[in-house]
Protein backbone atom coordinates (compact mmCIF):
# COMPACT_ATOMS: atom_id res chain seq x y z
CA UNK A 1 0.00 0.00 0.00
CA UNK A 2 2.77 2.31 0.93
CA UNK A 3 4.58 2.25 -2.61
CA UNK A 4 0.56 2.71 -4.32
CA UNK A 5 0.56 5.68 -2.31
CA UNK A 6 3.97 7.11 -3.47
CA UNK A 7 3.27 6.45 -6.81
CA UNK A 8 -0.32 8.10 -6.97
CA UNK A 9 1.51 11.41 -5.71
CA UNK A 10 4.23 11.08 -7.88
CA UNK A 11 1.38 11.33 -10.81
CA UNK A 12 0.08 14.08 -9.01
CA UNK A 13 3.15 15.92 -9.25
CA UNK A 14 3.60 15.29 -13.22
CA UNK A 15 0.48 16.62 -13.86
CA UNK A 16 1.35 19.55 -11.89
CA UNK A 17 4.56 20.20 -13.92
CA UNK A 18 3.03 19.86 -16.93
CA UNK A 19 0.43 22.22 -16.07
CA UNK A 20 3.15 24.71 -15.26
CA UNK A 21 5.20 24.15 -18.29
CA UNK A 22 2.21 24.84 -20.15
CA UNK A 23 2.04 28.30 -18.95
CA UNK A 24 5.03 29.30 -19.36
CA UNK A 25 5.53 28.55 -22.68
CA UNK A 26 2.52 29.68 -24.01
CA UNK A 27 4.21 32.81 -25.70
CA UNK A 28 6.16 30.52 -28.08
CA UNK A 29 4.97 28.26 -30.61
CA UNK A 30 5.09 24.90 -29.64
CA UNK A 31 3.94 21.72 -30.16
CA UNK A 32 -0.03 21.55 -29.51
CA UNK A 33 -0.93 21.42 -25.65
CA UNK A 34 -1.79 18.50 -24.86
CA UNK A 35 -5.76 17.89 -23.04
CA UNK A 36 -5.40 17.56 -19.01
CA UNK A 37 -8.02 15.51 -19.07
CA UNK A 38 -6.77 13.17 -21.09
CA UNK A 39 -3.45 13.18 -19.16
CA UNK A 40 -5.09 12.93 -15.96
CA UNK A 41 -6.89 9.63 -17.11
CA UNK A 42 -3.66 8.21 -18.12
CA UNK A 43 -1.81 8.79 -14.54
CA UNK A 44 -5.28 7.24 -13.49
CA UNK A 45 -5.15 4.27 -15.31
CA UNK A 46 -1.52 3.64 -14.63
CA UNK A 47 -1.98 4.16 -10.92
CA UNK A 48 -4.55 1.43 -10.98
CA UNK A 49 -2.78 -0.99 -12.91
CA UNK A 50 0.25 -0.71 -10.31
CA UNK A 51 -2.32 -1.15 -7.58
CA UNK A 52 -3.72 -4.45 -9.14
CA UNK A 53 -0.20 -5.53 -9.52
CA UNK A 54 0.78 -4.75 -5.97
CA UNK A 55 -1.98 -6.64 -4.61
CA UNK A 56 -1.95 -9.57 -6.71
CA UNK A 57 2.19 -9.60 -6.05
CA UNK A 58 0.98 -10.17 -2.10
CA UNK A 59 0.83 -13.64 -0.76
CA UNK A 60 -2.74 -14.69 0.17
CA UNK A 61 -4.13 -14.50 3.49
CA UNK A 62 -3.59 -18.17 4.64
CA UNK A 63 -7.80 -19.53 4.98
CA UNK A 64 -8.04 -21.23 8.61
CA UNK A 65 -8.99 -24.98 8.79
CA UNK A 66 -12.01 -26.19 9.80
CA UNK A 67 -12.26 -27.62 13.09
CA UNK A 68 -12.60 -31.32 13.36
CA UNK A 69 -16.06 -32.08 14.56
CA UNK A 70 -15.29 -34.63 17.62
CA UNK A 71 -16.74 -38.22 16.97
CA UNK A 72 -18.66 -39.31 19.92
CA UNK A 73 -17.42 -41.94 22.23
CA UNK A 74 -18.02 -45.82 21.77
CA UNK A 75 -20.28 -46.73 24.21
CA UNK A 76 -19.04 -49.05 26.55
CA UNK A 77 -19.22 -53.00 25.81
CA UNK A 78 -21.47 -54.31 28.07
CA UNK A 79 -20.01 -56.96 30.53
CA UNK A 80 -20.83 -60.61 30.85
CA UNK A 81 -21.25 -62.46 33.68
CA UNK A 82 -20.25 -65.58 33.20
CA UNK A 83 -20.62 -66.56 36.65
CA UNK A 84 -21.94 -70.34 37.05
CA UNK A 85 -24.89 -70.14 39.60
CA UNK A 86 -24.11 -72.18 42.49
CA UNK A 87 -26.08 -75.29 43.51
CA UNK A 88 -27.66 -72.47 46.33
CA UNK A 89 -28.99 -70.69 44.40
CA UNK A 90 -30.70 -72.89 42.10
CA UNK A 91 -33.98 -73.35 42.91
CA UNK A 92 -35.21 -77.19 44.04
CA UNK A 93 -38.27 -78.53 41.96
CA UNK A 94 -40.39 -80.43 44.34
CA UNK A 95 -40.54 -84.22 43.57
CA UNK A 96 -43.66 -85.40 42.35
CA UNK A 97 -44.85 -89.10 43.40
CA UNK A 98 -42.70 -92.07 43.02
CA UNK A 99 -44.22 -93.77 39.86
CA UNK A 100 -44.74 -97.92 40.64
CA UNK A 101 -42.59 -99.92 38.32
CA UNK A 102 -44.47 -102.96 37.33
CA UNK A 103 -41.93 -105.79 36.80
CA UNK A 104 -42.30 -109.51 35.66
CA UNK A 105 -42.73 -112.22 38.23
CA UNK A 106 -43.75 -112.06 41.83
CA UNK A 107 -42.66 -108.90 43.23
CA UNK A 108 -44.63 -106.51 45.96
CA UNK A 109 -44.26 -102.68 47.64
CA UNK A 110 -45.00 -102.16 51.00
CA UNK A 111 -48.74 -99.78 51.40
CA UNK A 112 -49.51 -99.15 54.44
CA UNK A 113 -49.78 -99.80 58.17
CA UNK A 114 -50.90 -99.45 61.66
CA UNK A 115 -50.18 -98.57 63.75
CA UNK A 116 -47.02 -96.95 62.34
CA UNK A 117 -43.39 -97.56 63.99
CA UNK A 118 -42.83 -96.47 67.53
CA UNK A 119 -46.12 -97.43 68.80
CA UNK A 120 -46.31 -97.30 72.81
CA UNK A 121 -48.33 -100.07 74.48
CA UNK A 122 -49.20 -101.19 77.88
CA UNK A 123 -47.78 -104.22 79.14
CA UNK A 124 -50.25 -107.26 78.00
CA UNK A 125 -52.21 -104.79 75.46
CA UNK A 126 -54.08 -106.40 72.58
CA UNK A 127 -53.62 -105.45 69.31
CA UNK A 128 -54.15 -105.80 65.50
CA UNK A 129 -51.12 -105.18 63.20
CA UNK A 130 -52.79 -103.84 60.10
CA UNK A 131 -50.22 -103.85 57.11
CA UNK A 132 -51.07 -103.94 53.42
CA UNK A 133 -49.11 -105.00 50.54
CA UNK A 134 -49.72 -104.18 46.34
CA UNK A 135 -48.71 -106.90 43.91
CA UNK A 136 -46.47 -104.93 41.51
CA UNK A 137 -45.81 -108.09 39.50
CA UNK A 138 -47.23 -109.91 36.75
CA UNK A 139 -48.67 -113.11 38.86
CA UNK A 140 -51.62 -113.74 40.54
CA UNK A 141 -51.70 -114.36 44.53
CA UNK A 142 -53.84 -117.08 45.61
CA UNK A 143 -54.32 -118.76 48.66
CA UNK A 144 -50.56 -120.10 48.99
CA UNK A 145 -49.24 -116.67 49.30
CA UNK A 146 -48.51 -116.04 53.11
CA UNK A 147 -46.65 -113.85 55.86
CA UNK A 148 -44.21 -115.85 57.80
CA UNK A 149 -42.97 -114.74 61.00
CA UNK A 150 -39.32 -114.19 60.92
CA UNK A 151 -37.84 -112.84 63.85
CA UNK A 152 -38.30 -110.67 67.03
CA UNK A 153 -41.16 -110.49 69.00
CA UNK A 154 -44.02 -113.36 67.36
CA UNK A 155 -46.72 -110.68 68.31
CA UNK A 156 -49.08 -114.11 68.45
CA UNK A 157 -47.68 -117.34 69.99
CA UNK A 158 -49.71 -119.65 68.21
CA UNK A 159 -49.48 -118.95 64.93
CA UNK A 160 -46.44 -117.96 62.71
CA UNK A 161 -47.94 -117.80 58.96
CA UNK A 162 -50.59 -115.67 57.84
CA UNK A 163 -52.22 -116.31 54.40
CA UNK A 164 -54.46 -114.82 51.91
CA UNK A 165 -57.61 -116.10 50.98
CA UNK A 166 -58.60 -114.42 47.68
CA UNK A 167 -57.00 -114.10 44.62
CA UNK A 168 -54.95 -111.33 44.16
CA UNK A 169 -54.38 -109.87 40.85
CA UNK A 170 -51.24 -107.80 39.74
CA UNK A 171 -52.02 -103.70 40.39
CA UNK A 172 -54.17 -105.19 43.43
CA UNK A 173 -53.51 -104.51 47.22
CA UNK A 174 -53.86 -107.29 49.85
CA UNK A 175 -54.01 -106.59 53.94
CA UNK A 176 -53.21 -109.05 57.04
CA UNK A 177 -54.73 -108.65 60.21
CA UNK A 178 -52.45 -109.92 62.76
CA UNK A 179 -53.75 -110.28 66.25
CA UNK A 180 -51.09 -109.10 68.49
CA UNK A 181 -50.29 -108.98 71.78
CA UNK A 182 -47.93 -106.71 73.88
CA UNK A 183 -44.88 -108.76 75.65
CA UNK A 184 -45.35 -108.36 79.60
CA UNK A 185 -41.90 -106.62 79.78
CA UNK A 186 -40.92 -102.79 79.13
CA UNK A 187 -38.65 -102.11 76.66
CA UNK A 188 -38.37 -101.62 73.05
CA UNK A 189 -39.26 -104.36 70.51
CA UNK A 190 -39.25 -105.01 66.85
CA UNK A 191 -41.11 -107.97 64.91
CA UNK A 192 -39.62 -109.20 61.46
CA UNK A 193 -42.06 -111.21 58.58
CA UNK A 194 -41.39 -112.17 55.60
CA UNK A 195 -43.81 -112.10 52.38
CA UNK A 196 -43.73 -115.49 50.00
CA UNK A 197 -44.91 -117.02 47.30
CA UNK A 198 -46.44 -120.95 47.19
CA UNK A 199 -43.03 -121.86 46.80
CA UNK A 200 -41.68 -120.43 49.73
CA UNK A 201 -39.81 -117.77 47.64
CA UNK A 202 -39.11 -114.41 49.57
CA UNK A 203 -40.77 -111.32 47.64
CA UNK A 204 -40.76 -108.82 50.61
CA UNK A 205 -40.17 -107.77 54.30
CA UNK A 206 -42.36 -106.58 56.61
CA UNK A 207 -41.36 -104.83 60.21
CA UNK A 208 -42.51 -103.64 63.07
CA UNK A 209 -41.25 -101.45 65.58
CA UNK A 210 -42.98 -100.56 69.17
CA UNK A 211 -42.17 -99.83 72.52
CA UNK A 212 -43.64 -101.40 76.07
CA UNK A 213 -44.21 -99.53 79.15
CA UNK A 214 -45.19 -100.88 82.33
Amino acid sequence: MKNSTRKFAWACALVANIFVLSACGAAAPSEPTPDPNMVFTQVAETVMVSMTQTAEAQPPTPTSEPTPTPKPNKQPTPTVDLTLPTLATIPTQPLGPTATIQRYGDAAKWNTQSPLDGKVFKVGEEFVFHVCLGNIGSTDWDDKYYLEFVSGNRLWSDTSKFYITDLVKPNGVWCFDLPSVAPYNPGTYITRWYFKNKDGDFILEVYFAYKVEA
